[in-house]
Formats: C-alpha cells, sequence, structure tokens
C-alpha cells in the first residue's frame, strides 16, 4: 500500500503563486497545520490496465507522438479520497487563508501518490522505459476522453471516483493519466520534457512553470 508521509512545500508555494523559497512565519503555520490534515485525511488509491493503442480512451496528436515507439500503453487513475474534499468544502467557508494552503498542498500530495504509483508500476514492468505521464488536457488530448477513461477502468466502483457533468473529477484532488512503454529507449517528443507544463498549451495559466 502506497503511503504519503510528507508533502513538498516549494511545490505548493509555487501553486499558491509565492515565489519566495522561504514562506514567513504565517504561512508556514498554515502549511503545517494543512499538512498535518491532509497526511492524516487522504486515502490514497489508483487502478490501472494496460490498453490498445487504439483505444477510446486515447485522442489527439499529441499523445499519438508520445507513443508512437511504445510497446504497452497504461491508463491509470488515481484519488486521494473524499476526505479531503470534505476538509477543503469546510475550510473554504470558515478559513479562506487555510483553504488555499490546503488546496495547493493537496494538489502536490496527488502529484506525489501518482511519482509513487509510477515507482510501483516500474518494479511490476521491470526492463520496460516509461513516458512521462500525459493527461486529458494536455496538449490536443480531449477532456471529454475522461469519459473513455472512468467507464474503462470502473474507477467508481473501485476507487470510488467518477466523473459529474462537466467533466471534473470527484473526488477534485484526483488524476487520471496515460504511460507508454518502450522495450528501447527512445528520444520521443515529451520524453525529455521535465515539467508538464511544458506539455500544456494553457499558455496564460497562474501556475504555468516557466521553462528551463
Amino acid at each position: 500500500m502506497i503511503t504519503l508521509s510528507n508533502l513538498d512545500r516549494s511545490e505548493a508555494l509555487r501553486y499558491m503563486g509565492a515565489k519566495a523559497i522561504n514562506p514567513d512565519y504565517m504561512t508556514n503555520e498554515l502549511m503545517n497545520k494543512a499538512e498535518s490534515h491532509i497526511l492524516k485525511l487522504c486515502r490514497p488509491a489508483y487502478t490501472f490496465t494496460e490498453i490498445n493503442k487504439d483505444s477510446t480512451a486515447l485522442g489527439g496528436e499529441d499523445i499519438k507522438r508520445v507513443l508512437k515507439n511504445c510497446e504497452k500503453v497504461l491508463l491509470i487513475a488515481a484519488t486521494l479520497g473524499i476526505y479531503i474534499d470534505k476538509l477543503l468544502r469546510k475550510t473554504q467557508i470558515t478559513d479562506m487563508a487555510q483553504a488555499v494552503v490546503l488546496d495547493s498542498l493537496s494538489s502536490v500530495a496527488i502529484e506525489q501518490f501518482m511519482d509513487k504509483i509510477e515507482l510501483e508500476l516500474k518494479e511490476r514492468y521491470c526492463g520496460y522505459y516509461f513516458t512521462n505521464r500525459f493527461s486529458p488536457g494536455y496538449g490536443d488530448y480531449p477532456l471529454e476522453k475522461q469519459r473513455d477513461i472512468v467507464k474503462i477502468l470502473k474507477t467508481e466502483k473501485k476507487i470510488g471516483l467518477n466523473l459529474t457533468s462537466s467533466l471534473m473529477l470527484n473526488p477534485t484532488k484526483s488524476v487520471t493519466a496515460v504511460i507508454g512503454l518502450s522495450e528501447k529507449p527512445t528520444q520521443r517528443e515529451y520524453e525529455s520534457c521535465k515539467s508538464k507544463c511544458d506539455r500544456c498549451n494553457n499558455k496564460s495559466c497562474p501556475y504555468r512553470r516557466e521553462s528551463t
């Protein structure tokens, strides 16, 4: 079972739009409280399956380039669970400053969970080279493909993850993603990209990380 023991605060500060590496005392206290609650309440869960390159869960030209030289394709869904959402809703009513920190650290938590899932899958698929994760909404990968993803993975039954009519994942601190597996190391367009921001077309996103 995958667990989280600490959260990347520097990444949370980026989500909050803070450029300072060392937060002030008040921000640090808010982060201490938020991290404690998140680690206590989150119930990380995930499911995955192998799919074909012609699966209805895939779409767009970008994902074709990512998977071009791959022998296997993994479809993954992960969530932190409903208790984080409940905590966020309650805190947004009682303490907005704390809610902002909670939201940012929760986003960090689901990404760290995905990183750990990937490490677990690399042990299972030993010998394969992994592409970066690619999610609906990145590049020209249609967000509408979420419908097919949750259906194929049976996410509601397996991990309590469903989709709203506006294509939002519920619980909100959840992620779906595709990873390609290749038997040989290849130089793919997105494989060497260190930041998912570089794979996203939303240039005006306030959380966008500048290219290096």
